[in-house]
């Protein structure tokens, strides 16, 4: 863990919000159908995402906080739960009801965005924190 290069991590971020931008902003071209079809994707990746994160949390959960267990569990029940009310609700669509429902999605997009943007935040306050217990260890060191 001696060696771990915070800043390449923090480039992935970087570069997976780049990708998901440039995704978005073609998103507005597309139509329904193949919307439906990136909807499809989009969730699927999120799922392998999520399925991974577990799978970390779970290698390393004598190392962990059982709190950043917590918080996940937590995170995937909401996922969960919005995904389903949003699912439900697109099989009930009129006109109206479509537009109600769009505004929960986009709700649920905002709250996930927000919710990356303290994430990453307190990610680069990990790493800063992880790069400073280093630096002393080397000080203390004989």
């Amino acid at each position: 863990m001696a060696d771990t290069d915070f800043s390449a991590q923090f480039q992935k971020i970087s570069d997976k919000a780049k990708a998901a931008t440039d995704e978005l902003k073609a998103a507005n071209q597309r139509t329904r159908v193949e919307l439906e079809t990136e909807v499809t994707k989009a969730r699927d990746k999120a799922a392998a995402a999520a399925d991974h994160f577990k799978g970390k949390a779970n290698a390393a959960r004598d190392k962990a906080s059982s709190q950043w267990d917590e918080m996940r569990a937590k995170w995937q029940a909401y996922v969960a739960k919005a995904r389903a009310d949003v699912k439900e609700k697109k099989a009930r669509h009129d006109a109206k009801d479509a537009a109600r429902y769009a505004d929960l999605a986009g709700a649920y997009a905002l709250d996930a965005i927000d919710f990356a943007q303290v994430v990453i935040q307190e990610a680069e306050y990990a790493a800063l924190d992880a790069m400073e217990l280093r630096a002393a260890a080397v000080v203390l060191s004989p």
